[in-house]
């Protein structure tokens, strides 16, 4: 008998089912296919909830600045946003938001203009947030840590000329010479007055808050500059617009099932997309509370999160191994979190994060502000950084990669090559008028030309390059693998940085790992180093660490150098920043830490001086 006349066959929905194997068992590669289809229809009701929570909200999604208007006269005295100190209901927030209208106004800033928000995480921050979206102007959201030339860049970038600032940034602001005395840039502080800037207190102060008429502002129009992290260089500004702020907050909300009661804690900064989008947005959307603090803070964690009662936390980078290398407390469990979602939890600590803080779900996603990519791994699969939405899979393809010429490589018709599962590769997606997720990329057009790839796999076609080498298993689920740029190649291997740190973060009184590559004379490619911080009060063993090196790493891959610090350089998300460790490499007038040279002949690692150096570099060190 076939499978035709069973009775699987002769119900609605197995019929659907044995067409959906027929299809994925006709298809190259077919378990693949089908282990696929399988996860696809294990997610089809997660899916079909966000579709309803979208079919219910496109009948009137308005942009944000309606929706600030609307969620006051609907639950103005409902509790909005929460910092340690200060509380901020529905009401009182849109009624600061249109303060901030007003002085903007004043300023003489109109409709299609940008102004930069340079503030630390705070109400404030938010407001004028806000008043950007009532008005229509482009919020540039200002990396508070820059300084120098890197502040001047991102400003100049972004054509505002008008800055909101706080306190600290006004003072980095009037300290630079080149931007005080710039004739044509308008600061207004918070405390301006201390600063020597004009002070936004007292202009917020002379206005009314009152409802204002709300610009005709349309989900297309641009809203916000959000600005890369600038780990290989200046940050570029990437373009966000009002249907992307809009629909991320709807659809975020069905997704990670937040609902009234619930409070979302982002301790990271909200210049950065993810604790604006993930965590604001969909608070503001659904009605429910968002949580932050001016910076994250490990020690203050636990703490902040029992006392805004947090449901749902919000991670980047590396901030869940600080919290693991927090002492062990009697609050560890006493919190109210169920869900913790975002990117880039490590998978050498992932279970033990879950454990120890009895966190229900991790909720892992990829994505980049400037591209059309969002992976989510919604199902927990520890180390994943998840997969593809159902019918969406061909949108991605993962290709081979060229480490010697830094491109995805072609073949003899000058095509791009897919990898088969589990095989490494750069990540790209394809760029179409015909895909739900919009490509809108950075504002200068020149920047986008840098990230795009044409003619891939057919003639004309283009996609967009992720800069990421990813590895694909059989159901469609995707796995980091590292950055392009950090991988290197040595002794005529690959070598990824994240996955030789992940391993060497097991190492005996280690707290955190970076790894990158530097020249050595006389020899092709870069060889391994790592900055490696240790545990408080710990001593480097260089026998130890050479034995744990040996014993996980293959000899390629085995750090040639040890650099030690106390901290680890870091961007404002927690992403490990190599470029400055990258151009000091091993040279000691350049480097006040401690450095070690891994010698294979006595195994262990030599400290570093001057002669031992110079054999190295006349090649009379065997490396």
């Amino acid at each position: 008998m076939g499978w035709g006349n069973s009775r699987l066959g002769r119900c609605p929905a197995g019929r659907v089912w044995l067409e959906l194997v027929r299809r994925a068992t006709t298809k190259t590669d077919s378990l693949s296919r089908l282990l696929t289809w399988i996860e696809d229809l294990r997610e089809a009701p997660h899916h079909r909830r966000i579709e309803l929570a979208m079919q219910r909200a496109q009948s009137d999604m308005q942009s944000a600045g309606f929706v600030i208007r609307s969620q006051a006269e609907r639950i103005p005295e409902r509790k909005f946003l929460c910092f340690p100190d200060e509380t901020v209901t529905f009401g009182a927030y849109n009624a600061r938001v249109n303060q901030y209208l007003r002085v903007i106004t004043e300023a003489g800033v109109g409709r299609g203009d940008p102004i930069g928000i340079m503030m630390e995480n705070s109400a404030d921050f938010l407001m004028a947030q806000g008043a950007c979206a009532k008005l229509g102007v482009i919020g540039a959201l200002i990396n508070t840590s820059l300084r120098g030339d890197a502040l001047s860049h991102v400003l100049n970038a972004s054509g505002a000329r008008l800055v909101l600032a706080d306190r600290e940034c006004a003072r980095a602001l009037v300290a630079d010479d080149r931007l005080a005395a710039s004739a044509d840039r308008h600061i207004l502080a918070l405390g301006g007055a201390d600063c020597g800037v004009e002070d936004l207190d007292q202009a917020l102060a002379a206005v009314d808050s009152t409802e204002v008429d709300i610009a005709d502002v349309g989900l297309g129009d641009v809203f916000l500059y959000i600005y890369t992290s600038g780990t290989t260089g200046y940050p570029k500004p990437a373009v966000v617009r009002h249907a992307r702020f809009t629909m991320g907050g709807v659809s975020l909300a069905a997704t990670l099932g937040i609902e009234q009661g619930d409070c979302s804690y982002a301790p990271t900064p909200l210049y950065h997309g993810y604790s604006n989008f993930v965590g604001f947005s969909p608070a503001l959307h659904g009605g429910t509370t968002f949580a932050s603090r001016n910076r994250f803070s490990a020690r203050h964690f636990l703490g902040d999160v029992r006392r805004v009662g947090a449901t749902h936390f919000m991670y980047v980078g590396e901030l869940c191994r600080y919290l693991l290398n927090q002492p062990p407390s009697e609050f560890d469990r006493a919190h109210s979190i169920r869900l913790a979602t975002g990117p880039g939890l490590r998978p050498d600590i992932w279970r033990r994060f879950r454990e120890r803080f009895g966190i229900d779900q991790i909720f892992e996603t990829y994505g980049q502000t400037e591209a059309n990519v969002s992976l989510m791994n919604r199902r927990g699969r520890v180390g994943s950084i998840g997969r593809a939405a159902p019918g969406t899979h061909d949108n991605l393809k993962l290709v081979r990669f060229d480490p010697d010429e830094q491109v995805p490589q072609r073949n003899q018709d000058g095509r791009l090559i897919e990898c088969r599962v589990g095989q490494v590769g750069e990540l790209v997606s394809v760029v179409s008028s015909k895909t739900r997720m919009r490509f809108d990329g950075y504002v200068n057009s020149a920047d986008n030309e840098q990230k795009l790839i044409r003619d891939c796999f057919e003639v004309g076609d283009v996609y967009l390059r992720t800069g990421d080498l990813m590895r694909r298993d059989r159901a469609g689920y995707y796995y980091f693998v590292d950055r392009i740029g950090d991988t290197f190649r040595w002794k005529g291997e690959n070598v990824s940085t994240a996955e030789v740190a992940e391993l060497l973060n097991g190492a005996p009184k280690v707290l955190e790992t970076a790894v990158y590559g530097v020249r050595v004379p006389g020899t092709e490619g870069r060889a391994g180093m790592a900055l490696v911080v240790l545990e408080d009060d710990a001593d480097f063993d260089p026998v130890g660490y050479y034995d744990f090196a040996a014993r996980v790493l293959p000899p390629y891959a085995r750090p040639l150098f040890v650099r030690l610090s106390r901290s680890m350089d870091t961007t404002g998300t927690l992403k490990h920043s190599k470029t400055r460790l990258q151009r000091e490499g091993y040279d000691l007038s350049e480097v006040a830490e401690s450095v070690f040279f891994r010698s294979d002949g006595d195994r262990r690692y030599l400290r570093l001086d001057p002669p031992l150096v110079a054999r190295i570099v006349s090649g009379v060190e065997r490396v």
